[in-house]
């Protein structure tokens, strides 16, 4: 990742000093960029730090390291590792220490898909510094969002949105499984689920709007429904002999739902067990 950034960066004319823990990869930009013998002669030369490693703690490491050898103060220090919101808390602190201004970031991509459209990037910290280094910083993605300054910000929408994704991909790969055990064509599946994403959007605005109003009725389908449906996903799995623990995960959240008094509401519903353990 560190280096599509770099690339990305250098591509757009942004005159750029790069560092890397493994001298071969940062070797890779010496036509574009300078290459620095170390973290501190990069930081000492660049008003904007980007540090992009494997986690906090990697960049912590470094930083304080790099503390040692030269003067921080005055600049900005732009995080784009993931984590947590305690992290970014964390590595706000320490650059607080250090005089350092700092802009908590993480971006949603692929490596071969910074810079493009389908990139995001998510940004908090403090404004001044958001609107000082947007310019450089929405190079790196089609999509920016500063999300305030509440340095925890990015972390958390970043683990959410992962979740989210991590969470649907086993799912849509487990309705590929089931599938194959019956020897449908996986075209077709796959088709018919990419067709599904409207009423994943609906889904969405349906659940923001209850889940802002605390109310969960509606005229669409009750949760009893969603859990007869679930019931035939759950057997067809066992008596296929396809691993279960995705179904039965599902339907253990929706009859808890349903234990809660929610069994005649909207399936946003959900959203009150799994935040408050189903305490209506």
């Amino acid at each position: 990742m560190g280096g599509a950034l770099a690339s990305c960066l250098a591509s757009a004319g942004v005159p750029l000093t790069v560092w890397n823990r493994s001298p071969g990869r940062a070797a890779a930009h010496e036509r574009h960029a300078t290459v620095a013998p170390s973290a501190a002669a990069a930081c000492e030369a660049s008003e904007l730090i980007v540090l992009s490693l494997t986690n906090y703690s990697a960049g912590l490491e470094v930083m304080d390291a790099v503390a040692a050898q030269t003067v921080l103060d005055g600049k900005t220090l732009l995080q784009l590792t993931s984590g947590s919101s305690s992290d970014a808390r964390t590595m706000q602190a320490w650059a607080q220490m250090h005089g350092l201004g700092y802009l908590d970031a993480a971006i949603i991509a692929y490596p071969n898909a910074v810079g493009g459209d389908g990139a995001i990037l998510l940004c908090a910290g403090d404004e001044r510094l958001w609107e000082h280094h947007r310019t450089t910083v929405e190079l790196l993605a089609g999509t920016c969002r500063y999300l305030g300054e509440a340095v925890g910000a990015a972390a958390t929408l970043d683990c959410a949105v992962l979740e989210y994704y991590y969470g649907a991909t086993l799912a849509m790969l487990h309705g590929a499984a089931l599938c194959e055990s019956e020897s449908l064509p996986l075209t077709e599946y796959f088709f018919l689920a990419k067709k599904l994403a409207p009423l994943m959007h609906a889904t969405a605005d349906g659940a923001r709007e209850m889940i802002a109003r605390e109310v969960y009725a509606g005229n669409d389908c009750t949760l009893d429904v969603h859990v007869a449906a679930i019931r035939h996903i759950q057997r067809m799995s066992h008596d296929n002999e396809i691993d279960t623990r995705v179904p039965d995960t599902i339907m253990q959240l929706y009859r808890k739902t349903v234990a809660a008094g929610y069994a005649d509401d909207e399936i946003a519903a959900l959203f009150e067990v799994l935040r408050r353990g189903g305490a209506r």
